[in-house]
């Protein structure tokens, strides 16, 4: 299978980058390409639970329960 490799330079600083990513405010702006309506509840700090939760066809509400890793270990 062919492998792709995409890449893009953001002329922003990364502060920027992660809130833009990350913030619930702006998090289903961007994930809504993969998932409409996608959006989250909880919080990105080491430990946490976080609800990553999006309508299905019929509207009702599903999605998925993650636990928020450090990423140094």
């Amino acid at each position: 299978m062919e492998k792709l490799h995409f890449s893009i330079i953001i002329n922003a600083p990364k502060e920027k980058v992660w809130e833009t990513m990350l913030g619930k405010d702006t998090y289903g702006k961007w994930a809504d390409v993969f998932i409409p309506e996608i959006y989250y509840a909880g919080d990105w700090s080491k430990g946490s639970k976080i609800l990553f939760l999006a309508p299905d066809e019929t509207g009702k509400i599903s999605g998925t329960v993650n636990r928020i890793k450090d990423l140094g270990s």
